[in-house]
């Protein structure tokens, strides 16, 4: 399966990134999470996937399809929803160039949500790429929730809009919110995401390797899936 870098970290700017890039080869798995205490209220599971530059969040189908018909519709089936965001022309196109990534890089652009459904461990449907559990409680969870559907461009009906087939599997593009730059990347939105649980995690950040590095850091204790 291939995955498409994030044009925010595009060859061309390689160089200027290195400094702050972790390099992790193979396929990992690591848990962020804290066990429930008594009386606490029962705790969610989600993952973050870096795949290469680019980091992507899985949450469960059901949950999201609740509150978007039209996700219901074009993931009928799907047990999770890999959720990315950035730049609408670089990202849906087949064969970017240099010259659409340092655009996207460099200059404000429109943005969109790219969405992939499937079924089973994210482990094993994203083999090549490194996989972190976070667990937190539901009512943070929830708000991670509302922080993705706050991302998504509307018509006035409510309803989000579809913007045609996406890149892998079984996946589509919607009109986003927001964009992008390269101060504003598919992995900060991912940050921004991420820290709406309250895991702690800078926002700050235009690499995939900077925030995994931060979730290993950071939960390593505080946050291990029961």
């Amino acid at each position: 399966m291939t995955m498409r870098s994030c044009p925010g970290e595009v060859k061309s700017i390689l160089n200027c990134l290195a400094l702050i890039i972790v390099f992790i080869p193979g396929c990992a798995i690591h848990e962020v999470s804290r066990r429930n205490g008594p009386g606490e209220e029962p705790r969610k599971v989600f993952q973050v996937v870096k795949h290469g530059w680019h980091v992507g969040i899985v949450v469960d189908q059901d949950e999201m399809a609740s509150q978007v018909p039209l996700l219901d519709e074009d993931f009928s089936g799907a047990e999770h929803l890999e959720i990315g965001w950035g730049d609408a022309r670089f990202y849906r196109e087949a064969e970017p160039s240099a010259g659409l990534a340092l655009r996207a890089a460099l200059w404000p652009t429109a943005s969109v949500m790219h969405i992939v459904g499937f079924s089973g461990d994210p482990v094993r449907y994203f083999p090549a790429s490194e996989v972190i559990n976070i667990c937190v409680s539901r009512s943070k969870y929830k708000r991670m929730l509302d922080f993705i559907m706050e991302g998504f461009e509307r018509r006035p009906d409510g309803e989000v809009i579809p913007l045609g087939p996406g890149l892998y599997g079984t996946s589509r593009f919607y009109r986003a919110k927001g964009s992008f730059h390269l101060f504003n990347t598919c992995n900060t939105w991912a940050a921004r995401a991420v820290g709406a649980t309250g895991v702690p995690v800078s926002t700050r950040i235009i690499t995939a390797g900077g925030l995994v590095s931060q979730l290993r850091r950071n939960g390593r204790d505080r946050f291990a899936c029961p």
